[in-house]
């Protein structure tokens, strides 16, 4: 197999080590495996490929075996699992996508343990980028979500996420590579599709620089991201007692920089959260106006008021014990 082509971010691979491969036996995830398993012996990998079929449709079937050919002509492991078989549920929030996403990322942590992986490589590419940020923006998403999906991600690689569609195409095709076409991907009942079918290629024919305007305008909203982290970061770590922030420094900041603070402040604690607008209107509120030393942010943290300071904190048995929540 030939040389991965250069804009494969071969940088953000760990060498020596074992990588469970995201596999769904469509193109991009194909290439992937391929251009992986062409450094596998150079860089001393262990590629592990892990397929879940979520039973959706009679024709995922068609993908697994592709999945399992795929990798016994490269010589690679394959796990390959169905939902029933894992037997977990995650919660329903309306959409497919997302549950679909949750069970993934549920199966492939599960092998990570299993075979003490140093990473996990998902097969994003140029069009899923492009496709997440119009989909963000339509949410109302934050500044963090324009930025898109990133390269690295905690175990999460994404190697070929600066490559083009119909770049993977192209060298599949040359390479006469099999792989599988998701039916549903031309169904307009999901919103993803819609953007990819519809909203992208009118873009394209408006204007030919329309790719490399949008990379660049993600680019820079990423380092806009990337510094106002970094000043948050600063201002909470100046604190005397951190991980306690000063009520009324606090007050005095901008308001995106409140919320940056916040949100540095719940990560650090390890507070399971959904960030909204409204969580943080009402932590405001409880700072600006209340007069209460607590504030149940969530069945388990609270946020406190202590003399001159605030903090996030774990609610102690105790508290519940004595009904204070």
């Amino acid at each position: 197999m030939p040389d991965p082509i250069p804009l494969f971010q071969t940088s953000i691979i760990p060498k020596n080590s074992t990588i469970i491969v995201g596999l769904s036996g469509g193109p991009d995830s194909i290439y992937l495996l391929h251009q992986l398993h062409a450094l596998a012996d150079q860089w001393n990998l262990k590629l592990i490929a892990a397929h879940l079929d979520h039973e959706w449709q009679e024709s995922s079937k068609k993908a697994a075996l592709l999945c399992e050919k795929a990798c016994q002509k490269l010589n690679i492991p394959i796990v390959i699992q169905t939902i029933t078989q894992l037997n977990f549920t995650p919660k329903w929030n309306g959409s497919q996508e997302d549950a679909g996403r949750t069970i993934r990322r549920y199966f492939f942590n599960m092998l990570v343990q299993e075979y003490q992986a140093s990473a996990i490589a998902l097969a994003h590419h140029q069009q899923d980028q492009q496709e997440t940020f119009f989909i963000r923006l339509l949410r109302g998403s934050s500044l963090t979500g324009l930025t898109g999906i990133k390269s690295v991600d905690g175990l999460y690689i994404r190697p070929i996420l600066t490559i083009k569609k119909q770049e993977i195409l192209e060298y599949l095709h040359a390479h006469n590579i099999a792989y599988y076409i998701d039916p549903t991907n031309t169904s307009d009942l999901y919103l993803r599709n819609k953007i990819r079918n519809h909203v992208i290629p009118a873009l394209q024919a408006t204007d030919t620089r329309f790719d490399q305007k949008l990379q660049s305008t993600m680019d820079h909203l990423a380092q806009v991201d990337d510094f106002l982290a970094y000043q948050a970061r600063c201002i909470l770590e100046s604190q005397s007692n951190f991980p306690k922030m000063d009520i009324k420094k606090f007050l005095s900041l901008h308001h995106v920089l409140q919320q940056r603070i916040l949100l540095m402040m719940m990560i650090d604690q390890q507070v399971t959260f959904t960030p909204s607008q409204n969580l943080f209107k009402e932590i405001m509120r409880f700072l600006e106006k209340s007069i209460s030393k607590r504030h149940s942010i969530h069945t388990s943290w609270m946020i406190q008021k202590v003399k001159s300071d605030f903090m996030i904190t774990k609610i102690e048995q105790s508290d519940k014990t004595l009904g204070i929540f």
